[in-house]
């Protein structure tokens, strides 16, 4: 079977996190967050390795290019700066539509800065996970359903597949923002599919994780971590389809820069051969 591999990535990478969840459920230690993330890479090494044997792991699972340099940093800022923008433009358009909990008179500069530290500080941390993830989701598994589904449909489904991977996450303590994890579940999924698709987005234009694996961190330390925790009244209740990035308002921002991405930078797109 030509995709074999992609069944194993999947089984392993699916398989893991429920047994880790039953862990936590029955030691109650909380490991599944980063046990979860560092799953995606052990089923990705697997795939690769000892099923689809590429003859250059590095280029196949796109680690590389990372030569220029000054060209993977732009790529890297450029992701960087990007999140950040659409997590404030969230926050902003809710505060001024009335979206709960955001209210921009919480914000000081005092209290900006004081956060700073601990935020740079997580976003040291998680990008080892985030390169987990972004070597598997968008190195491996979106080079493997593009080459055989073409670049949308990929997109799609691998934001789609990522975004039901996070289950286990919702049968605990960890993500869930309202009393009801089933109620915020479905509106996380639509928002990792759209976030998934400017990762890859990133990751094709630049032609390497690198850019990707910088925003997905970004995206967990930064805009949700700092810049959410800045405008919004600890108080107040959370509606999982309103607030923040990934609120509607935060799909459209999403959206808009999906728009913008694939338009500046499809035609450097690495090995876009086929897009539909």
């Amino acid at each position: 079977m030509r995709y074999r591999d992609v069944s194993v990535f999947l089984g392993i990478a699916f398989a893991l996190p429920w047994l880790l969840w039953v862990v936590e459920q029955v030691t109650g230690v909380r490991i599944l967050f980063f046990a979860a993330m560092l799953s995606v890479a052990v089923a990705t090494w697997v795939a690769v390795r000892w099923v689809w044997r590429p003859s250059d792991v590095r280029t196949a699972t796109a680690l590389v290019p990372v030569r220029p340099a000054g060209r993977l940093v732009r790529w890297c800022l450029l992701a960087a700066g990007l999140f950040v923008a659409m997590g404030a433009l969230a926050l902003v358009a809710n505060a001024l539509t009335g979206v709960p909990p955001a209210d921009l008179s919480l914000l000081s500069a005092g209290s900006a800065l004081s956060a700073l530290g601990p935020a740079l500080a997580r976003f040291v941390l998680i990008l080892p996970l985030a390169f987990c993830e972004e070597w598997g989701w968008r190195g491996y598994l979106l080079t493997r359903l593009r080459d055989r589904m073409g670049t949308w449909p990929a997109l799609i489904v691998v934001g789609v597949i990522c975004g039901i991977w996070h289950l286990p996450f919702y049968l605990g303590p960890w993500f869930s923002t309202s009393a009801d994890a089933r109620q915020s579940f479905l509106p996380f999924v639509i928002y990792v599919v759209l976030f998934g698709v400017v990762l890859g987005l990133l990751r094709l234009g630049h032609g390497s994780i690198w850019p990707a694996v910088v925003a997905h961190a970004v995206n967990n330390t930064i805009v949700f971590g700092y810049l959410d925790v800045l405008v919004m009244d600890p108080g107040r209740r959370i509606n999982p389809w309103l607030a923040a990035l990934s609120g509607w308002q935060g799909w459209l921002i999403l959206l808009i820069a999906i728009a913008v991405l694939w338009r500046t930078s499809h035609s450097s797109m690495i090995g876009d051969r086929k897009v539909w």
